[in-house]
């Protein structure tokens, strides 16, 4: 990852939002009535991708640059009905999917930085191409709930939304602590059969919820007033990574600024069975006693590759942070943990058939 990316990751991830600054000062117009030209890219016909959605053809088409499939956020308005807005102050298209909000900000014609909920929302970013804004389908089929059905023959792909096993609504605890409103959003589920499983599910989400308000008003109790021009903060969002198979797996994030020169963010993920609402650990997934030197080694080894390793490595705890996606589990730390505050918090997709 490049030192400016970086950079721009970590300022995302940690729920800064610069909008407007440009990294490189260059001004975008990236509102979808006013296309800018300098972030246009020519693509060529080679790379076109053919979209449908529930099996009948869109006449916008997809990308396939670089081995990543784009598609236009306005398919995803126009065939599923996602809310679409641009905000021309500071630079940023919001996706708005129910409880799942993706954000998009431009900082310059080559990135295109991703959020969801606050929260970073990985690599590659987004793509400006003919003055649209175009997101890679991995980012859409994780977060917003379409899947998606690949042709290689005919590069065609076909999408369709994604059937949850349960509802999920956002809720929000809300406190003003000596002047200061720490607001956290947090999931509820419903619609799942066993009501003691759901009431289980929906204790241990309320409850972290809760403690993020109760962490912030200790804070604040112990600080001094804030400044008007960067006063404190307190965020909590969340995010849901996957919702099907009798499976649920959250991560909930907590932003706050405290002074100094940047925010903290901080994450914890849970997984719950949705049959008895028990809540899972990393070695419910994968191998943890014949494959746990493998995977230590594979750790630190990436630790040390990726950059900002800071050291005190000791291997994969039994409580590791962990969420669920689509035949894998991603294990993550903190940030700080074991690296730099600007790599991010580091993560490592472990692939299920390989890990089992």
């Amino acid at each position: 990852m490049n030192t400016k990316f970086r950079v721009c990751a970590s300022i995302i991830a940690t729920g800064v939002l610069l909008g407007s600054l440009g990294l490189n000062g260059q001004v975008i117009d990236a509102s979808p009535s006013k296309p800018s030209v300098s972030a246009s890219h020519n693509v060529a016909k080679k790379n076109e991708v053919t979209l449908k959605w529930n099996g009948k053809a869109l006449s916008q088409k997809g990308v396939l640059l670089h081995g990543v499939t784009y598609v236009p956020a306005t398919v995803l308005r126009d065939a599923a009905g996602l809310p679409l807005k641009y905000d021309s102050k500071n630079r940023t298209y919001t996706l708005n999917a129910g409880y799942h909000q993706l954000s998009a900000v431009v900082y310059d014609s080559k990135e295109i930085g991703l959020s969801v909920n606050g929260l970073y929302a990985g690599e590659p970013g987004g793509q400006i191409i003919n003055g649209r804004l175009y997101l890679p389908f991995k980012t859409v089929s994780e977060y917003l709930g379409i899947q998606g059905q690949w042709s290689p023959s005919s590069k065609t792909l076909s999408l369709t939304k994604q059937q949850a096993d349960l509802t999920i609504k956002s809720e929000t605890l809300r406190k003003t602590i000596l002047g200061v409103e720490a607001v956290v959003n947090y999931p509820v589920v419903s619609g799942l059969g066993n009501e003691e499983a759901q009431s289980q599910i929906n204790s241990v989400l309320k409850k972290h919820a809760e403690g993020v308000i109760a962490r912030a008003e200790e804070s604040i109790k112990e600080l001094p007033p804030g400044e008007d021009s960067f006063p404190y903060a307190f965020e909590g969002n969340f995010v849901v990574h996957y919702n099907k198979d009798g499976l649920l797996s959250v991560t909930a994030h907590e932003y706050s600024y405290l002074g100094g020169a940047h925010g903290m963010t901080f994450k914890n993920s849970f997984t719950f069975s949705l049959k008895d609402g028990k809540q899972l650990k990393l070695g419910d997934f994968i191998d943890l006693k014949g494959k746990k030197k493998k995977l230590d080694n594979r750790v630190l080894s990436e630790l040390k590759k990726g950059g900002g390793y800071l050291g005190g490595f000791q291997g994969v705890p039994g409580d590791a942070e962990f969420y669920l996606k689509d035949n894998a589990v991603v294990l993550y730390f903190q940030l700080y943990e074991y690296t730099a505050y600007a790599y991010g918090f580091p993560e490592f997709e472990l692939k299920l058939k390989e890990w089992k």
